[in-house]
């Protein structure tokens, strides 16, 4: 079933978003500076493709334990990870709100980036926000299930 595209700040994703639960990123990553230019495709652990992203000057590569890949702004890496005693190894530190994809079906948003990412009908949609839920970025990204029953608790 090809994806719908969808506005990724429709009112049916912010409403939903904020009211719904907060999240904390749980666990470690490898991460490193990217080279600008540098093209990364998400690829989830199944082999689906989420997006390709092109790097930008300070952002950074995360290479999730399951070996997915994803490009972070300088200003949000800083914010959400936390070197460790380990080299290029980072605590992740950050919090979201999250829901269930509310349209039941394949969809494609457009990323702050303006670049497409996809998501199955079993996605979730989150949102940066603060610990408590406060400041929110309104910036909705879509995320895998089983990453985000692996990453958030």
């Amino acid at each position: 079933m090809r994806p719908e595209k969808i506005d990724h700040k429709a009112p049916e994703i912010m409403s939903a978003l904020a009211k719904a639960p907060v999240f904390k990123k749980q666990g470690q990553v490898d991460a490193r500076p990217a080279v600008v230019g540098e093209e990364i495709i998400t690829t989830l652990e199944g082999g689906a493709e989420e997006m390709l992203n092109i790097a930008q000057t300070g952002d950074w590569i995360i290479t999730n334990p399951s070996g997915e890949q994803y490009i972070v702004p300088q200003k949000k890496f800083f914010a959400r990870y936390k070197s460790t005693d380990t080299d290029d190894v980072y605590m992740t530190t950050g919090s979201c709100r999250a829901i269930t994809n509310p349209f039941g079906r394949p969809i494609e948003i457009m990323t702050s980036r303006g670049l497409p990412q996809m998501g199955d009908a079993d996605c979730m949609i989150a949102d940066t926000c603060d610990e408590d839920g406060s400041n929110m970025e309104n910036e909705p990204y879509l995320i895998d299930a089983d990453a985000f029953t692996k990453t958030y608790t």
